[in-house]
């Protein structure tokens, strides 16, 4: 089955999880059972150490953003605060962004002391605080994807195409060339 994370009632089971947990040397500080009253759901959430969470939803693993069972936890326990580690680095505007050097917050928009964060090796990457089973992520790896404004795409590709649309006089000639464009999208498509 695969999860889009619209489906609340997808979910690995909580004995899969612990395992998965257990098999990593991971602690679990908390275990959380998360109820949606309204679509009669219920989830398990793993609190670990520095805040770091695995929910049985796997959002936070295969998106590297929160899920909405750890945003509720969050709502309900004061002690536990959020970090910009939980989210994956891919998603950063500025993905040179030191997390090491912004401080976890709670409910109350009160800033945590990070002391533990950085003694903890765990934790020094945002993609090992939002996916902590994932071990074969490596510490300098750049990102493989960043999102780009559609201003920047617009005048990059107008620059690039610019030499084309000069020549472009004739109503044969913009058919001429949206029908090679059409015909190169089909060849990057296919390979």
């Amino acid at each position: 089955m695969i999860n889009n994370f619209k489906n609340d009632e997808a979910y690995i089971s909580t004995k899969w999880l612990l395992r998965l947990i257990s098999s990593r040397g991971l602690e679990i500080q908390h275990l959380l059972k998360i109820i949606n009253r309204g679509m009669k759901t219920t989830h398990f959430l793993a609190i670990l150490q520095n805040d770091s969470y695995l929910c049985d939803c796997c959002m936070g693993m295969n998106l590297g953003i929160p899920c909405r069972h750890y945003f509720q936890a969050l709502t309900r326990m004061p002690t536990l605060s959020f970090h910009i580690g939980l989210v994956r680095a891919k998603w950063y505007q500025d993905h040179n962004l030191d997390i090491q050097t912004v401080s976890s917050i709670s409910l109350e928009n009160v800033p945590r002391n990070n002391s533990a964060l950085r003694s903890t090796s765990l934790t020094t990457k945002s993609s090992h605080k939002s996916n902590p089973l994932d071990s074969s992520i490596q510490r300098s790896a750049v990102p493989p994807t960043q999102t780009i404004g559609a201003r920047e795409v617009y005048h990059k590709t107008h620059a690039a195409l610019k030499p084309l649309i000069n020549g472009i006089h004739m109503k044969e000639d913009l058919d001429e060339l949206l029908q090679d464009l059409d015909e190169l999208r089909y060849v990057l498509s296919v390979h």
